[in-house]
């Protein structure tokens, strides 16, 4: 074993009060990989299939879950293990590399709140193995973002499980269980791919309620007003099996629908009908006041933890109210991040006749480039943090902002995409599946 593990199994021994927040990888979250649909054939894969613009070019992408025969699909009980190993492995320093050390069995059964029994053993070890022989086969569906690619290949979440007792690579005998994951989901991690969860509001959730959590909890980031989805996409991407009728279909959804707006993440949401179709809706889906105080909370960083800045200071619920102009609520959250900046009662003069009222950025969505500027500020500090070399103003974070402002412009003049800006970008997530990397996912 290297020191490099028996450092990381060292920090979880010292771990006896285990945090609720847990950094679970965003592909994961998005993308259908356990199948929760009680009378489903577990023999059957799973296979999702959209049109997708990127760059101004149009390409299908395909995500395929394929079963083992022996093992069959993923369920909620392999949903919740891994949500317990990505809880598990949260606090441990980056980088993370194979193998990385898992909780035992007692440990993994107090995570998930359940009876740590010979039976409960026998049905972790199955669900590892049901996930290590689980294949994935994607088609610019995956996103390694240390790689900054939509990966084409086939792969396994796990490549391997090595339980206490048995062989590792190097011949030693396994003083616990170790777990090699593919490359692109430890590039993950390591580049903070990753979307904050509550842990034990995940685990308090029915399944339905909790799988739209993951996925809601995602999507929210990027759009803090509303997210739309058509039914069918929903049944996609849980995965469940589509209902024909919309009493059916409620049905089906209600108890999930309700519990998430009754604990508060979901604040409303509406089915909504499509012009001309009949077994399909629309369904609005609006984040609710947990969502926003939960993301304030679970992206405060740990005491002396200069690499993870917390998303946004702490807003009153009067801020976080639209009427209350969010854009200015969000520009304020990102300066009152960095103690290199000191925002001044005058600025906000400034704002308004600089950024709001200057008719030079008409073509820009400002919400957009703000979100986006706020990002790259995020990405530099970290440099700046690791004593990297980096681009983070010392102070003026207003002159930073109107170049940032004219780099957006001069693409949208030529036409280009400068990757962070989201120029000539239309508004997404209004209806259908929309892309992770749309997103501000990197919030750690």
């Amino acid at each position: 074993m290297t020191d490099k593990n028996k450092s990381q199994r060292e920090n979880r021994q010292k771990d006896t009060n285990l945090p609720v927040k847990t950094k679970a990888e965003v592909n994961f979250l998005v993308l259908p990989y356990f199948s929760l649909d009680k009378g489903a054939d577990l023999l059957r894969r799973i296979e999702f299939k959209e049109t997708q613009q990127r760059n101004n070019e149009i390409f299908e992408i395909i995500w395929t879950v394929i079963p083992h025969p022996d093992f069959g699909l993923p369920r909620d009980f392999e949903r919740r293990l891994q949500r317990a190993v990505e809880h598990s492995i949260s606090n441990l320093p980056r980088p993370i590399s194979n193998p990385v050390s898992l909780p035992n069995f007692r440990e993994l059964a107090r995570m998930m709140g359940i009876t740590c029994s010979g039976r409960f053993v026998k049905k972790v070890k199955q669900g590892f193995m049901a996930m290590m022989m689980t294949g994935i086969m994607s088609k610019r569906s995956y996103y390694n973002k240390l790689k900054k690619a939509w990966i084409e290949e086939g792969f396994h979440l796990y490549d391997k499980i090595i339980f206490k007792g048995e062989q590792l690579s190097d011949g030693r005998t396994a003083d616990r269980n170790y777990a090699y994951f593919t490359s692109g989901y430890i590039d993950n991690l390591n580049s903070l791919y990753v979307r904050p969860l509550d842990f034990e509001y995940l685990k308090s959730l029915r399944p339905i309620a909790s799988r739209l959590y993951e996925l809601l909890g995602v999507k929210f980031y990027g759009h803090q007003e509303y997210i739309q989805y058509k039914y069918s996409t929903v049944c996609k991407l849980l995965p469940v099996r589509r209902q024909k009728s919309i009493s059916r279909s409620r049905q089906q959804l209600e108890i999930a629908h309700d519990e998430l707006k009754n604990t508060g993440f979901l604040s409303n949401y509406t089915w909504i009908p499509i012009n001309g179709v009949k077994d399909d809706w629309y369904i609005k889906y609006v984040p609710g006041k947990r969502f926003f105080s939960e993301t304030l909370a679970l992206n405060e960083p740990s005491s002396g933890d200069c690499q993870s800045a917390p998303l946004v200071e702490a807003l009153s619920d009067e801020d976080l109210h639209p009427e209350n102009d969010p854009m200015w609520s969000l520009f304020t959250s990102i300066v009152k991040k960095y103690s290199e900046f000191e925002l001044q009662d005058h600025d906000r003069e400034w704002y308004n006749q600089r950024v709001i009222e200057n008719s030079a950025w008409q073509s820009l969505n400002l919400m957009e480039e703000i979100k986006n500027w706020g990002d790259w500020l995020d990405i530099e500090h970290r440099k700046k943090c690791g004593k990297k070399e980096n681009k983070f103003p010392r102070s003026n974070f207003k002159g930073n902002l109107m170049n940032w402002l004219k780099q957006s412009l001069k693409a949208v003049k030529n036409g280009e995409d400068n990757g962070l800006a989201s120029v000539n970008q239309k508004n997404h997530g209004r209806k259908g599946w929309d892309l992770p990397s749309d997103y501000r996912i990197d919030v750690m």
